[in-house]
């Protein structure tokens, strides 16, 4: 009988002892999934913020441009500072007839207390502004290059900022490493009972309008940083 009783329990532990080592083996491949997953989630999510439509060029200002066939230019503000900004309480347009040069102040975005300027790549006159962004300020951030734009400009010295405009393949590498730097940029300004809220859930591209969770400071930072003069 004690033979029997050493027996059953050598086979209950062995037994013991594969359920372990499997459920051992099945965390880590659950893990190392689970880890592939949401590598393949942030890739897709920059991957769809950094779609850059037909026709539509990314200045160093991180403003779009996109030319029409009478000569003026279609320009709003490009993904990068949807992103950032959220949803504005409050857009402050040019007017049209205005004139303005290239590292002046296009438009103006702010939120409680907090701004920031977006400075022209063109020097040019302001032929059209989007009036809804008035009463609809969050059309910048959830659809920044149709309902979203900002104004229409007719350029006076185009040649003068071609070089810093990007088209096609190029234009999506660059918000690509943009938003590389911008991540960088926000955990660098986190303290840490800050984290949740501004970073996703993922743990990877910091969430839409996390500024807005920084503070003024981090607004003005932001604008040094990814909003040069040309």
């Amino acid at each position: 009988m004690v033979a029997i009783f050493v027996a059953f329990m050598f086979v209950s532990l062995v037994l013991t002892d594969l359920a372990v080592e499997k459920w051992r083996v099945f965390r880590v491949a659950h893990s190392a999934s689970a880890r592939g997953s949401i590598a393949e989630a942030i890739d897709y999510q920059l991957e769809n913020l950094c779609q850059v439509p037909d026709g539509v060029h990314l200045a160093t200002q991180h403003i779009w441009v996109k030319p029409d066939p009478k000569g003026g230019l279609e320009i709003g503000a490009d993904a990068l500072i949807a992103r950032a900004v959220g949803a504005a309480g409050r857009i402050i347009l040019p007017k049209v007839g205005d004139e303005v040069r290239a590292g002046q102040a296009l438009f103006r975005l702010e939120h409680e207390g907090s701004a920031v300027t977006i400075p022209s790549t063109f020097t040019g006159r302001i032929t059209a502004v989007n009036t809804k962004l008035a009463e609809q300020p969050g059309l910048l951030s959830s659809d920044p290059y149709g309902d979203g734009w900002v104004c229409y400009l007719t350029p006076t010295h185009v040649e003068e900022s071609r070089s810093s405009l990007r088209f096609g393949e190029q234009a999506v590498m660059w918000l690509e490493s943009e938003f590389g730097r911008f991540s960088d940029f926000v955990f660098g300004q986190l303290s840490p009972d800050m984290a949740l809220g501004v970073t996703s859930q993922d743990g990877g591209i910091p969430a839409a309008g996390c500024l807005n969770e920084l503070g003024p400071s981090a607004w003005s930072a932001f604008e040094a940083k990814f909003l040069p003069k040309p």
